[in-house]
């Protein structure tokens, strides 16, 4: 069987984008779901973040997350704060601001989580965590 898993991953991708962007409304702080996942990894670290720790989790240009820190700390979601073992890095946190928009987006991902899982069984919901981790696992070994 040559079934092109592609397009059906692009739809499911999208309208998972969409559905976030509909529950949060992301327009109405000024975000793309890539600023909202960001926020999301500088939220839920148990240890101080650096840029360098973000690039490594999310496989982001940095060039790329260097500006989207930027544009996060200048829209007051972010703030950095110097990294005394290295100067040449800093530590990243959430503003007030920045706690409220995760805060938001924890209970969108949420009800997207469930109306995405609703009709499904407890198998077929193990099944595909288990293989979009191998076809991620597949993809990243040839980067």
């Amino acid at each position: 069987m040559s079934e092109n898993i592609k397009e059906p991953l692009f739809n499911l991708l999208h309208s998972v984008k969409r559905s976030l962007r509909h529950a949060i409304d992301s327009a109405e702080f000024g975000l793309t779901p890539l600023h909202l996942r960001v926020l999301k990894i500088i939220a839920n670290q148990d240890k101080q973040v650096t840029a360098n720790d973000i690039v490594h989790k999310t496989l982001i240009d940095k060039a790329q997350l260097a500006r989207l820190i930027k544009e996060l700390i200048n829209l007051k979601y972010a703030e950095k704060s110097d990294n005394l073992n290295d100067k040449r890095s800093y530590f990243l946190g959430l503003s007030p601001a920045g706690v409220k928009v995760v805060m938001k987006l924890s209970i969108a991902e949420l009800r997207v989580n469930e109306l995405m899982k609703s009709g499904l069984t407890d198998q077929e919901i193990a099944d595909f965590t288990r293989l979009a981790k191998k076809m991620a696992q597949n993809l990243n070994q040839h980067l």
